[in-house]
């Protein structure tokens, strides 16, 4: 762990922190771990707030200005934070699945969530252990036991009571064990300034009736996404310093005063953390020279917005972590079981975008690898796909006309990522609406008015190649591979005149041969959906059954699979929005804003309708 860290360590009272903020004890910490890069840090910083009129006055920025940061310290970060409160394969293949329905390729993790990457978890909205669900709901986490027949409310957390901050929007959670993480954007509140803020909870459920909060980090930034391999959490968030209360004008300053007397803890993220027993940590989140600047050639596109990686071994819980970042935006997150990667979009409209990557073995600190970059946007994370020593990454070009689409795979190396060789010219005139990647082949959907489907030969990385397409109305916007040679698309069928979207629609392909992909069958689900995006964590495959939610419609609908057709089984309408649905045993359990619905797995019928209210709330 950094040097930085250890040395705060030790409990600080109310009393003591504010005494540490007028000592400035943060910025001698933030220089010893480097003075050049601190200074140059801080002289990036008040060169991109001054965008668009960018200009360097060398000799103001020779030093970082111990005292300009102690001023403002204190009341940019009060010690009024408070603590939570207790209540009481992406790769790889498989054979087809007995009985008729294909296999799942993509990957389940064990806390019930659909993820991208076999042995990654992702962070979501409830998470379950196969006894217990845990939900978060405004500002509390529920505890269901779904060994009760019906389920039942049995524990449950309030998050903060604190006045100081205002209530928080429930975020995401992961479990590790007899874990509970959780993450949530708040908002840090004071009689002159609002500063959102990310807010990370330690949980102890090994009883889940009686759920414990260990420790609480509190952090000025947002939340983005978080990761689980093995022991291994990452965390990534997005800060700007632009924002910062600590720029909070004085009678008749300017902006340009502003900037000058800003230090390192307006850009950088202050942070304080809590344990159970109310003893407090405090100091910047990240050293200063672990965040990377921008070359200056880059500097055209400057940004006060940083990008942090936050690393911890959960072996120690929350109470120690390593940060890195760079500066730039956060547009997609990608992991695999020992590295991670950031796609970072600049330029504006015809942007294009540069992917970070960090090395990140399991219980280490990560080590940044570099960054390379695309022609360019990502539709989401799944554009990205790391394989056997290679990156594989699809973006959508909009720099000419017509628009396009290419593939860009990059090899990785000890230096970085260095680009090996490229596709062009997929979908001429349309933008990419979904990617998935396969061992060796790829899948990526265009859409204008008829959706192609291209299937790619990545057999070769230094040639890769289409190996095939198809053509039929409408678009696919998630794709889920299955045994057998099949691969289902759930998106939207389209005029193909016009394009117009014509509402909810599920496919299943048949690409056991690359070079001619066909569409065995369709089943139209609902006029009144249509989103263009799906989002994968709502979607479910269970023993030949996919769970598909309708949004902003009640529905959920049950397909069976089969080797050569859908079926529309049931449509379930829901009292409210269903967000996610977890097949466990023999019941069908559907969060829905305000409660979980249960149903019997064989008939889908209603068994019960739990109110999520805490037990303190009853």
């Amino acid at each position: 762990m950094h040097s930085f860290l250890s040395r705060r360590r030790s409990a600080l009272t109310a009393l003591a922190v504010a005494a540490l903020c007028a000592a400035a004890l943060i910025p001698p910490l933030a220089l010893s771990q480097g003075r050049q890069n601190c200074n140059d840090l801080l002289a990036y910083y008040r060169e991109a707030a001054r965008a668009p009129q960018i200009y360097y006055e060398e000799e103001e920025e020779t030093a970082v200005a111990v005292e300009e940061e102690t001023e403002e310290a204190e009341f940019a970060f009060d010690d009024s934070m408070d603590a939570g409160n207790a209540m009481a394969g992406d790769d790889g293949a498989l054979p087809a699945a007995g009985g008729g329905s294909p296999a799942d390729l993509g990957a389940r993790s064990e806390t019930g969530t659909n993820i991208q990457v076999a042995g990654v978890d992702e962070s979501d909205i409830v998470k379950t252990n196969g006894s217990e669900i845990f939900v978060l709901r405004d500002d509390s986490l529920v505890v269901v036991s779904v060994q009760e027949d019906p389920p039942q409310v049995i524990g449950g957390l309030t998050l903060n009571r604190s006045a100081s901050i205002s209530p928080a929007e429930p975020r995401e959670m992961l479990l590790a064990g007899d874990r509970l993480l959780i993450f949530r954007n708040v908002f840090y509140d004071s009689l002159f300034w609002s500063r959102q803020g990310l807010q990370i909870v330690e949980v102890d459920v090994s009883n889940p009736a009686r759920p414990r909060a260990l420790r609480t980090l509190n952090a000025y930034g947002q939340f983005v996404t978080a990761r689980l391999a093995g022991s291994g959490l990452r965390v990534v968030m997005r800060h700007d310093g632009a924002d910062s209360p600590t720029l909070t004008p004085r009678l008749g300053e300017t902006w340009e005063q502003r900037i000058r007397r800003s230090g390192l803890s307006t850009w950088l993220p202050l942070y304080t953390l809590t344990n159970s027993a109310g003893a407090r940590s405090w100091g910047l989140l990240a050293p200063c020279d672990a965040v990377q600047i921008p070359a200056t050639e880059d500097r055209r596109y400057s940004s006060t917005e940083t990008t942090l990686l936050l690393s911890f071994n959960l072996a120690d819980g929350i109470g120690d972590w390593d940060a890195a970042g760079f500066i730039g935006s956060t547009d997609a997150v990608y992991a695999s079981a020992d590295a991670l990667y950031v796609a970072s979009s600049f330029g504006g409209w015809i942007s294009n975008t540069r992917i970070h990557r960090w090395d990140t073995p399991p219980g280490a600190a990560p080590v940044y690898q570099g960054a390379a970059e695309v022609e360019g946007w990502l539709i989401n994370q799944f554009a990205m796909s790391e394989y056997r020593g290679k990156l594989r990454v699809a973006t959508t070009l909009q720099s000419s006309w017509p628009i396009s689409s290419r593939l860009t795979i990059f090899d990785i190396g000890e230096d970085g990522l260095t680009e090996l060789s490229k596709l062009d010219g997929l979908g001429p005139s349309e933008r990419i609406y979904a990617v998935r990647f396969l061992g060796e082949l790829g899948y990526v959907v265009t859409f204008r008015l008829i959706d192609p489907l291209y299937v790619l030969d990545l057999s070769d990385p230094e040639n890769p190649a289409v190996a095939g397409e198809l053509k039929i109305p409408g678009f696919s916007s998630y794709l889920h591979p299955l045994g057998g040679g099949l691969l289902l698309g759930v998106g939207q069928n389209a005029d193909p005149r016009t394009g117009q979207p014509l509402g909810l629609q599920v496919s299943l392909f048949d690409v056991s041969d690359p070079t001619e992909p066909t569409r065995l069958d369709q089943v139209d689900l609902s006029e009144r959906s249509r989103s263009a995006t799906f989002e994968h964590r709502a979607f479910t495959y269970h023993q030949g059954r996919a769970y598909i939610p309708a949004s902003p419609t009640n529905d959920l609908f049950a397909v069976r699979i089969t080797p050569k057709a859908l079926e529309l089984e049931r449509q379930i309408t829901a009292q409210d929005e269903v967000l996610r649905s977890l097949p466990i045993n023999n019941r069908l359990h559907l969060l829905l804003e305000d409660s979980l619905a249960t149903h019997n797995l064989t008939t889908l019928d209603l068994l019960n309708n739990l109110n999520l209210v805490p037990p303190s709330s009853r």
